[in-house]
Protein backbone atom coordinates (compact mmCIF):
# COMPACT_ATOMS: atom_id res chain seq x y z
CA UNK A 1 0.00 0.00 0.00
CA UNK A 2 1.53 3.26 -1.10
CA UNK A 3 0.85 6.67 0.60
CA UNK A 4 0.67 9.84 -2.07
CA UNK A 5 3.04 11.45 0.36
CA UNK A 6 5.07 10.65 3.07
CA UNK A 7 5.12 7.49 5.43
CA UNK A 8 2.70 4.68 4.38
CA UNK A 9 -1.12 5.06 6.49
CA UNK A 10 -3.39 2.24 6.95
CA UNK A 11 -6.53 2.52 6.69
CA UNK A 12 -10.41 1.22 6.43
CA UNK A 13 -11.98 -1.58 6.95
CA UNK A 14 -15.20 -1.50 8.38
CA UNK A 15 -16.17 -1.63 11.40
CA UNK A 16 -16.44 -4.56 14.05
CA UNK A 17 -16.85 -6.78 16.63
CA UNK A 18 -14.30 -8.04 19.42
CA UNK A 19 -14.02 -9.47 22.92
CA UNK A 20 -13.29 -6.46 25.04
CA UNK A 21 -13.81 -4.27 28.63
CA UNK A 22 -15.88 -1.72 29.64
CA UNK A 23 -14.86 0.35 32.27
CA UNK A 24 -15.69 3.69 34.09
CA UNK A 25 -14.89 7.30 32.31
CA UNK A 26 -11.44 8.23 32.62
CA UNK A 27 -11.04 12.18 33.01
CA UNK A 28 -8.63 11.68 29.79
CA UNK A 29 -11.66 9.19 27.88
CA UNK A 30 -13.73 12.55 28.90
CA UNK A 31 -11.64 15.65 27.73
CA UNK A 32 -10.19 13.39 24.33
CA UNK A 33 -12.90 11.44 22.76
CA UNK A 34 -10.36 11.60 19.82
CA UNK A 35 -14.02 11.08 17.70
CA UNK A 36 -13.87 13.99 14.75
CA UNK A 37 -11.47 13.09 11.81
CA UNK A 38 -9.31 16.29 11.31
CA UNK A 39 -5.96 16.23 8.72
CA UNK A 40 -7.24 13.90 5.99
CA UNK A 41 -4.43 12.43 3.91
CA UNK A 42 -5.02 10.23 0.59
CA UNK A 43 -3.83 6.63 0.45
CA UNK A 44 -3.73 3.49 -2.32
CA UNK A 45 -3.76 0.02 -1.13
CA UNK A 46 -2.83 -2.18 -3.51
CA UNK A 47 -3.47 -6.55 -3.93
CA UNK A 48 -4.11 -6.30 -0.95
CA UNK A 49 -6.86 -9.28 -1.26
CA UNK A 50 -6.03 -12.85 1.43
CA UNK A 51 -3.58 -10.48 3.72
CA UNK A 52 -3.81 -9.65 7.15
CA UNK A 53 -4.65 -6.50 8.68
CA UNK A 54 -5.94 -5.53 12.45
CA UNK A 55 -7.93 -3.11 14.48
CA UNK A 56 -8.18 -1.76 17.50
CA UNK A 57 -11.30 0.80 18.52
CA UNK A 58 -11.44 2.92 21.37
CA UNK A 59 -15.06 3.44 22.19
CA UNK A 60 -17.01 6.40 24.49
CA UNK A 61 -19.88 5.84 25.81
CA UNK A 62 -23.18 8.20 25.06
CA UNK A 63 -25.87 9.34 27.10
CA UNK A 64 -28.16 7.07 25.33
CA UNK A 65 -26.39 3.87 26.45
CA UNK A 66 -24.75 3.56 22.93
CA UNK A 67 -21.05 3.62 21.90
CA UNK A 68 -19.09 6.19 19.65
CA UNK A 69 -15.41 5.99 19.33
CA UNK A 70 -12.45 5.98 16.58
CA UNK A 71 -10.85 2.64 14.97
CA UNK A 72 -7.45 2.56 14.21
CA UNK A 73 -6.14 0.19 11.83
CA UNK A 74 -3.13 -1.59 10.18
CA UNK A 75 -4.42 -2.30 6.90
CA UNK A 76 -1.63 -1.77 4.18
CA UNK A 77 1.53 -1.07 6.70
CA UNK A 78 4.12 -3.49 6.80
CA UNK A 79 4.14 -5.75 9.55
CA UNK A 80 7.26 -6.97 11.56
CA UNK A 81 6.62 -10.38 11.26
CA UNK A 82 4.60 -13.50 9.40
CA UNK A 83 0.79 -13.46 9.62
CA UNK A 84 0.81 -16.18 12.18
CA UNK A 85 3.03 -14.34 14.67
CA UNK A 86 1.33 -11.33 14.01
CA UNK A 87 -2.16 -12.71 14.62
CA UNK A 88 -0.32 -14.17 17.83
CA UNK A 89 0.63 -10.41 18.97
CA UNK A 90 -2.83 -9.14 18.31
CA UNK A 91 -4.39 -11.85 20.12
CA UNK A 92 -2.57 -10.99 23.50
CA UNK A 93 -3.13 -7.81 23.75
CA UNK A 94 -4.80 -6.17 27.10
CA UNK A 95 -8.15 -3.99 26.90
CA UNK A 96 -7.44 -2.88 30.26
CA UNK A 97 -3.80 -1.97 29.61
CA UNK A 98 -4.86 -0.08 26.31
CA UNK A 99 -7.76 1.67 28.05
CA UNK A 100 -5.54 3.53 30.36
CA UNK A 101 -2.49 3.99 28.25
CA UNK A 102 -4.92 5.85 25.59
CA UNK A 103 -8.70 6.79 27.50
CA UNK A 104 -11.71 5.61 26.04
CA UNK A 105 -14.58 3.31 28.20
CA UNK A 106 -14.01 0.75 26.14
CA UNK A 107 -11.23 -1.13 24.01
CA UNK A 108 -12.33 -3.39 21.32
CA UNK A 109 -10.06 -6.07 18.98
CA UNK A 110 -11.40 -6.47 15.28
CA UNK A 111 -10.09 -9.43 14.07
CA UNK A 112 -7.09 -10.58 12.96
CA UNK A 113 -8.76 -10.29 9.80
CA UNK A 114 -7.90 -10.26 6.22
CA UNK A 115 -9.17 -8.30 3.46
CA UNK A 116 -11.60 -9.64 0.45
CA UNK A 117 -11.18 -6.53 -1.25
CA UNK A 118 -8.36 -6.12 -3.72
CA UNK A 119 -7.52 -2.68 -3.82
CA UNK A 120 -8.72 0.23 -1.53
CA UNK A 121 -8.02 3.93 -1.92
CA UNK A 122 -9.00 7.02 0.37
CA UNK A 123 -8.46 8.65 3.18
CA UNK A 124 -6.75 8.34 6.66
CA UNK A 125 -6.83 11.06 9.58
CA UNK A 126 -4.84 12.80 11.81
CA UNK A 127 -1.77 13.17 8.76
CA UNK A 128 -1.48 9.94 9.32
CA UNK A 129 0.25 10.05 12.12
CA UNK A 130 0.70 6.10 13.27
CA UNK A 131 -0.22 4.66 16.47
CA UNK A 132 2.37 1.57 17.79
CA UNK A 133 0.81 -1.04 19.84
CA UNK A 134 2.63 -4.20 20.24
CA UNK A 135 4.77 -3.75 17.53
CA UNK A 136 1.90 -2.83 14.81
CA UNK A 137 1.69 0.66 13.18
CA UNK A 138 -1.81 1.36 13.35
CA UNK A 139 -3.77 4.66 11.77
CA UNK A 140 -6.70 6.70 12.47
CA UNK A 141 -9.23 5.14 9.66
CA UNK A 142 -12.99 6.42 11.00
CA UNK A 143 -15.73 6.50 13.51
CA UNK A 144 -17.64 3.52 14.44
CA UNK A 145 -20.98 4.11 16.27
CA UNK A 146 -23.09 1.18 18.42
CA UNK A 147 -26.75 1.09 19.83
CA UNK A 148 -25.08 -0.33 22.91
CA UNK A 149 -21.59 -0.04 24.43
CA UNK A 150 -22.31 -2.63 27.21
CA UNK A 151 -23.75 -5.11 24.66
CA UNK A 152 -20.86 -4.02 22.55
CA UNK A 153 -18.31 -4.86 25.45
CA UNK A 154 -19.89 -7.69 26.49
CA UNK A 155 -19.43 -9.64 23.03
CA UNK A 156 -23.27 -10.02 22.68
CA UNK A 157 -23.96 -7.67 19.69
CA UNK A 158 -25.72 -9.36 17.81
CA UNK A 159 -24.55 -9.95 13.75
CA UNK A 160 -26.97 -9.30 10.90
CA UNK A 161 -27.57 -5.92 12.11
CA UNK A 162 -27.15 -2.77 10.50
CA UNK A 163 -23.97 -0.46 12.05
CA UNK A 164 -22.53 2.88 11.16
CA UNK A 165 -19.36 3.29 10.09
CA UNK A 166 -17.83 6.44 8.84
CA UNK A 167 -14.80 6.26 6.88
CA UNK A 168 -13.95 7.62 3.37
CA UNK A 169 -13.09 4.99 1.14
CA UNK A 170 -13.32 2.70 -2.15
CA UNK A 171 -13.13 -0.81 -1.81
CA UNK A 172 -12.25 -2.10 -5.37
CA UNK A 173 -13.13 -5.65 -6.41
CA UNK A 174 -11.62 -7.24 -9.59
CA UNK A 175 -13.60 -8.25 -12.90
CA UNK A 176 -13.17 -12.28 -12.35
CA UNK A 177 -13.38 -12.23 -8.52
CA UNK A 178 -16.27 -13.90 -6.58
CA UNK A 179 -17.69 -11.86 -4.30
CA UNK A 180 -19.66 -13.08 -1.24
CA UNK A 181 -22.94 -11.32 0.03
CA UNK A 182 -25.74 -10.84 2.68
CA UNK A 183 -29.54 -9.54 1.47
CA UNK A 184 -31.95 -8.27 4.05
CA UNK A 185 -35.47 -9.30 4.29
CA UNK A 186 -35.85 -5.68 2.63
CA UNK A 187 -33.72 -6.49 -0.67
CA UNK A 188 -30.11 -4.21 0.32
CA UNK A 189 -27.06 -5.75 -0.48
CA UNK A 190 -24.21 -5.96 1.62
CA UNK A 191 -21.17 -7.14 -0.27
CA UNK A 192 -17.97 -8.63 2.28
CA UNK A 193 -14.69 -6.53 2.12
CA UNK A 194 -12.78 -8.27 5.08
CA UNK A 195 -13.08 -12.23 7.15
CA UNK A 196 -12.50 -12.09 10.79
CA UNK A 197 -9.99 -15.20 11.86
CA UNK A 198 -11.14 -13.92 15.31
CA UNK A 199 -13.87 -17.17 16.18
CA UNK A 200 -12.90 -19.45 14.17
CA UNK A 201 -9.27 -19.32 12.55
CA UNK A 202 -9.91 -21.84 10.02
CA UNK A 203 -12.46 -19.02 8.11
CA UNK A 204 -9.90 -18.10 6.02
CA UNK A 205 -9.91 -16.56 2.16
CA UNK A 206 -9.40 -19.92 0.80
CA UNK A 207 -12.56 -21.14 2.88
CA UNK A 208 -14.95 -18.73 1.51
CA UNK A 209 -16.76 -20.89 -1.08
CA UNK A 210 -18.28 -22.90 1.54
CA UNK A 211 -18.68 -20.15 3.85
CA UNK A 212 -22.75 -20.21 2.87
CA UNK A 213 -23.06 -23.50 4.26
CA UNK A 214 -21.63 -22.63 7.55
CA UNK A 215 -23.80 -19.51 8.11
CA UNK A 216 -27.08 -19.62 10.27
CA UNK A 217 -28.75 -16.77 9.18
CA UNK A 218 -31.63 -14.59 10.30
CA UNK A 219 -35.55 -15.62 8.84
CA UNK A 220 -35.55 -13.39 5.43
CA UNK A 221 -31.86 -12.95 4.93
CA UNK A 222 -29.86 -14.63 2.00
CA UNK A 223 -26.49 -15.42 1.23
CA UNK A 224 -24.87 -15.70 -2.36
CA UNK A 225 -22.04 -15.48 -4.32
CA UNK A 226 -21.21 -14.38 -7.49
CA UNK A 227 -18.48 -14.06 -9.89
CA UNK A 228 -17.81 -10.25 -11.33
CA UNK A 229 -18.22 -9.68 -14.73
CA UNK A 230 -17.02 -6.14 -14.46
CA UNK A 231 -14.64 -4.30 -11.59
CA UNK A 232 -16.96 -3.58 -8.75
CA UNK A 233 -16.33 -0.22 -6.43
CA UNK A 234 -17.71 -0.11 -2.61
CA UNK A 235 -17.92 3.51 -1.55
CA UNK A 236 -18.21 4.94 1.76
CA UNK A 237 -17.88 9.32 2.70
CA UNK A 238 -17.25 9.83 6.22
CA UNK A 239 -19.73 12.71 6.49
CA UNK A 240 -22.09 10.92 4.16
CA UNK A 241 -26.11 11.48 5.35
CA UNK A 242 -27.36 8.85 5.43
CA UNK A 243 -24.49 7.17 6.58
CA UNK A 244 -22.55 4.06 5.49
CA UNK A 245 -23.51 0.76 7.17
CA UNK A 246 -21.70 -2.40 7.68
CA UNK A 247 -23.24 -5.63 8.95
CA UNK A 248 -21.36 -9.05 10.18
CA UNK A 249 -22.11 -12.29 9.65
CA UNK A 250 -22.07 -14.70 13.00
CA UNK A 251 -18.18 -15.35 12.10
CA UNK A 252 -17.24 -11.13 12.25
CA UNK A 253 -16.93 -11.42 8.47
CA UNK A 254 -17.37 -7.18 7.96
CA UNK A 255 -20.32 -6.02 4.79
CA UNK A 256 -20.38 -3.21 3.95
CA UNK A 257 -24.18 -1.61 2.20
CA UNK A 258 -23.73 -2.20 -1.58
CA UNK A 259 -26.14 0.43 -2.85
CA UNK A 260 -24.83 -0.17 -6.44
CA UNK A 261 -25.82 -3.86 -6.04
CA UNK A 262 -29.29 -5.72 -6.70
CA UNK A 263 -31.03 -8.66 -4.82
CA UNK A 264 -32.19 -10.33 -8.26
CA UNK A 265 -28.65 -10.43 -9.38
Amino acid sequence: MKRIHGVLPGVFAAAALAAAIACPPTAQAQSKPMVNLTDPCPIKAENWRGRAFYEILFMFRQPDGGGIGNYFNSLGNALPEPNDAMDVRFRALDAETLRKDYGGDGVFFNGPRRLVANTVTGMSWEGCKQRVIAGIPLNLDGVFEVPSLEKFVSGSMPPYRPMVSKRTSSMIFNAGETVYELITPEGAVYTMFSLSLKIDPKNTIENLPTLGERLTLPTGWQFRSRKLDNEMVLTATADSNPPNTVVLDQLEGNYQYNAGASAKK
